[in-house]
């Protein structure tokens, strides 16, 4: 799979939790960037990783970055 695609998918994910107008609607966005994040870094073999800032409840999201 071309891992740019997965980058693509990744930040369109982020940007629609964003401008997300429900909570059902911006956490099931994250879940999917959340997703994308974890192909990214099984297809990089670790190399590429994201941080995740913790939520209340458990959840984890934010912006990604690279190691």
């Amino acid at each position: 799979m071309d891992i740019n695609y997965l980058f693509l998918r990744q930040q369109m994910e982020r940007m629609r939790a964003e401008a997300a107008t429900t909570g059902v609607a911006r956490r099931i966005h994250e879940q999917l960037a959340n997703e994308y994040e974890r192909l990214i870094e099984d297809a990089t073999s670790g190399r590429i990783t994201f941080m995740r800032a913790e939520q209340p409840g458990g959840g984890a999201t934010g912006p990604a970055s690279t190691n």
